[in-house]
């Protein structure tokens, strides 16, 4: 196998993983559980590690190429409808009541 992502956060990590595995491409994490020895282990040696096989690296690499160069979709903070709780703008969903994020006065575009 071979080494194509490294990452300080494991959750990237994760998310790389599971984005190559959409596209049909085996991936594993090394180092997943090496943080907690950073400082006895040189600390770019417990960074989290994607590894694949080696037919697949070409096409890993371009995947994580494209999706480190997708621009964040950004738009305005919402207020839920429902409850009236304030919502960060990549929310979908109500963080307090789970409702759906519905656009219902110009205000919600201001907020």
């Amino acid at each position: 196998m071979k080494k194509v992502y490294s990452t300080e956060i494991l959750a990237n990590a994760w998310n790389i993983k599971n984005v190559l595995e959409q596209h049909d491409i085996e991936a594993v994490i090394k180092n997943e559980n090496l943080f907690s020895a950073s400082g006895e282990v040189p600390f770019i040696e417990c960074l989290p590690e994607i590894w694949v096989k080696p037919l697949d690296v070409v096409r890993a690499e371009q995947i994580i190429t494209d999706l480190e160069g997708l621009p964040e979709e950004v738009g305005p903070d919402w207020t839920c409808a429902g409850c009236g709780e304030s919502n960060l703008s990549n929310y979908a969903v109500c963080w307090s009541c789970e409702s759906s994020h519905e656009i219902t006065n110009e205000n919600d575009l201001t907020n």
